[in-house]
């Protein structure tokens, strides 16, 4: 008789450690054993599953251009908290088209999730229902410019640990917001959502320099290296008896599962004074339950810890690991998915708000300046966590002594603006992708040469951002199939 064979059972090794599988590019050959010998660049793509008003309300997008700093909103207010509205700039007035017949760089009509594709990889999405990303996203096209000799060439992290709708996945589609190519296919790749296995992926094989603190981090290599053996074994006695596809993709994992073994024998400690370990951040809080549909606004199941699994913590987690990431040079791009798109995380536990941030923009706070000031609310969470990474690499110093954030370009954007819902014929919906924004920062490649600007672009392409973005770390080609960049954000 055969036993069953669980994903658990194939990844666990003695003893109760788990050997987690995200997407194996982590194991990428490369190096980690000294600050690099130029100043490397970096890239970071960031997105909140949020619109950004309702009522016309101007909460998050100022009314004028201008000075960033003099224009700071309810929305964006952590900027100025954190002292860096002078190197981040908002294009707004934006819009992602659609139809019936998808337009080029478009969306289908259906709201939720349709603007994902066009954002992150700037193809049109596919037909009604269809919420797959059809091209590479910026992180990987960026990743085989300036990243291909670093051990992560891409960190794909998500905050929010579950939809907390219906059966409460982790994952899904709309849990997925980063693409790569691999030889003629595409493939979605999965975020890292636990932010203990974050921490455990990224510091494998880093070797503190302090000799105490490195002596235990040997101790850990050594046990995880021999994970790996006991793995390996167990699955090669599983990979005949699965399907042609499936031994394709575990024997790649373990081929690579195999490289990674010999390369953390090779590793050194880093010399850079910036490289320094972050705090073990312990084991997962525990993934809160569904709310029910209906129970928006109400209080019920809002009150309590159901649709949060802490997120500010994760979020900050997540954060302070791509921060140590870029500073040890372990990686040089990272994708950060704050929250799923129609986003149903509980906002009570982080602002008091008895409802989800997809109900705040429906009403749920009673519409006027309090469901204004709601919506703008929950945007700026994702500007804070964003802003701190932002913070975070301004005040650490690079391999030539200057800021790291001179050598960055960050983007942060949303699932949607305002404006006109073609699903239910409605003016000022934040169901619309009509007044986009997206906020640009960093100094790479001649960013913010001058204070950050809040510029008007009116019914431009929010991938233009991107574009970029991508252009101040040293990419030539355009995001799918949108065309042009805002250079005046260069002057």
């Amino acid at each position: 008789m055969h036993r069953k064979q669980s994903r658990r059972r194939v990844l666990q090794g003695i003893g109760g450690v788990a050997l987690g599988l995200p997407f194996l590019e982590l194991f990428q050959s490369g190096r980690a054993d000294a600050a690099p010998s130029s100043k490397p660049l970096r890239y970071v793509f960031a997105f909140g599953g949020s619109s950004l008003g309702m009522d016309g309300g101007q909460k998050v997008m100022p009314a004028t251009e201008g000075n960033m700093a003099d224009l700071i909103t309810r929305g964006t207010q952590p900027l100025a908290d954190l002292g860096v509205a002078d190197v981040t700039s908002m294009v707004s007035g934006m819009k992602i088209p659609w139809g019936a017949t998808i337009p080029s760089g478009g969306r289908y009509i259906g709201f939720h999730a349709s603007s994902t594709c066009p954002l992150a990889c700037g193809m049109r999405s596919g037909s009604d229902g269809d919420e797959t990303l059809q091209g590479p996203t910026s992180d990987w096209i960026v990743a085989n410019t300036i990243a291909e000799d670093t051990p992560n060439k891409v960190l794909t992290y998500r905050a929010q640990a579950a939809f907390y709708r219906g059966s409460n996945g982790t994952g899904g589609t709309r849990g997925l917001l980063s693409a790569r190519m691999n030889g003629t296919t595409l493939e979605e790749v999965p975020p890292t959502s636990s932010p203990k296995v974050a921490f455990q992926s990224i510091t494998t094989g880093f070797v503190p320099p302090d000799p105490n603190d490195a002596a235990a981090a040997q101790r850990l290599l050594a046990r995880r290296k021999s994970v790996i053996d006991l793995v390996r074994g167990d699955t090669d006695r599983l990979i005949p008896r699965l399907g042609k596809a499936d031994q394709i993709r575990l024997q790649r994992h373990f081929d690579e599962l195999r490289a990674l073994e010999m390369r953390l024998a090779a590793i050194q400690p880093p010399d850079s004074p910036a490289c320094t370990l972050p705090g073990d951040p312990g084991e997962d809080d525990p993934i809160g339950g569904a709310v029910e549909n209906g129970m928006q606004g109400t209080g019920n199941g809002y009150d309590s810890n159901d649709a949060y699994s802490n997120e500010e913590k994760r979020a900050s987690v997540m954060v302070d690991l791509i921060a140590f990431a870029f500073a040890c040079d372990l990686s040089r791009v990272a994708n950060l998915m704050f929250t799923y798109s129609q986003c149903f995380l509980n906002m009570n536990p982080i602002y008091g708000y008895p409802t989800d941030l997809h109900e705040m923009s429906h009403y749920s706070m009673g519409g006027g300046d309090a469901g204004q000031n709601a919506v703008a609310d929950g945007v700026a969470w994702h500007v804070k966590h964003w802003a701190t990474l932002m913070k975070k690499l301004r005040d650490t110093e690079d391999a030539d002594g200057s800021p790291m954030l001179d050598s960055t370009a960050m983007i942060l954007c949303f699932e949607g603006g305002i404006g006109y819902d073609p699903e239910q014929d409605q003016e000022g919906s934040p169901h619309s992708t009509e007044n986009m924004a997206v906020l640009i920062g960093g100094k790479a490649g001649g960013l913010h040469k001058s204070p950050g600007q809040h510029i008007i672009r009116q019914d431009q392409h929010p991938a233009k951002v991107i574009n970029t973005a991508m252009k101040a770390v040293g990419v030539t080609q355009n995001l799918g199939e949108v065309t042009g960049t805002f250079d005046e954000l260069f002057t």
